[in-house]
């Protein structure tokens, strides 16, 4: 017979619930002030942790920074559980809705829509998101070397974790970039280890931004080339991008991007091959009831 528990978490998460939470949502949680800033809990299925949620809250709400159940627990409503406990801890503190933001496909999608609904959430589309996976590149004369052992990256290209604070400071001032696409906007789920730049003459001239998303799974926030970057600029950071997502991951991975124009859905056209999937970007509200 199996027995699932919930049980509330400190903001330093337990080794054994660690992987069921982000690196930076761990990271976010142990800088939050205050023992009501945010609400972490696990589940455990037969005495193992299988499943964790993360919600840090805001002045009149909260944001679901992490929801993740280990498959072998999906299907016997450990997720609505925990949100339930998660709604309730926001009614005790006063709060009035929770924000979601997921990216899924098929029955994962469709499992989480139902969840997000049946608390009186409204969903919203966000952007397409195209889904790729790390085994389909092996054979690609684009992505394929970046995914060997002996791959070197361009020696113009640097990690941001590389990279001197006003260099990064200065890709947030560059004249005529869209809000959206500067690297402020990601805040701390920027990861520097994911995102790369191209220097010329130590000034990045070209960037992408990448963080980790889920377990194997990590997203290309935004690839931006200025005047002064080579086209072969794009190339060598999608290649940089790919092959850290290897290294992070230890193995196969899916890795998605978001095509915003059709500039952007070309590139990833072109780059994969055509060979992506379909996923799809919700936003909702869950209201809190008092």
């Amino acid at each position: 017979m199996v027995n699932v528990s919930f049980c509330r978490l400190g903001r330093i998460i337990p080794a054994s619930f660690a992987g069921y939470v982000l690196p930076y949502v761990r990271k976010a949680v142990a800088q939050v002030d205050g023992n009501n800033g945010c609400t972490v809990l696990g589940a455990m299925w037969n005495g193992l942790a299988c499943a964790a949620a993360v919600v840090v809250w805001e002045e009149d709400g909260g944001s679901l920074l992490s929801l993740f159940v280990d498959p072998k627990a999906r299907g016997c409503g450990v997720a609505g559980h925990l949100v339930g406990l998660l709604l309730e801890e926001g009614a005790r503190l006063g709060k009035k809705r929770l924000y979601v933001d997921y990216i899924l496909k098929g029955e994962e999608l469709a499992a989480m829509d139902a969840l997000v609904e049946k608390r009186g959430g409204v969903t919203e589309t966000g952007a397409p998101v195209c889904g790729m996976s790390s085994d389909d590149f092996m054979d690609s004369p684009l992505l394929g070397p970046a995914l060997r052992s002996g791959w070197k990256r361009n020696g113009a290209v640097a990690l941001f974790s590389e990279l001197t604070q006003p260099q990064i400071e200065s890709l947030n001032s560059v004249e005529g970039l869209p809000a959206f696409l500067r690297p402020s906007v990601l805040g701390d789920r920027l990861d520097p280890s994911l995102s790369a730049a191209w220097l010329e003459d130590g000034k990045p001239v070209a960037f992408a931004l990448g963080f980790q998303s889920g377990e194997r799974m990590f997203c290309q926030s935004s690839i931006w080339r200025g005047p002064n970057a080579p086209e072969g600029s794009f190339r060598a950071l999608i290649c940089t991008q790919v092959n850290q997502c290897w290294y992070r991951s230890g193995g196969s991975f899916v890795f998605f991007v978001s095509p915003i124009n059709p500039r952007a859905a070309a590139m990833a056209e072109w780059f994969t091959g055509g060979n992506y999937e379909p996923y799809t970007q919700r936003m909702a509200l869950i209201p809190i009831e008092q």
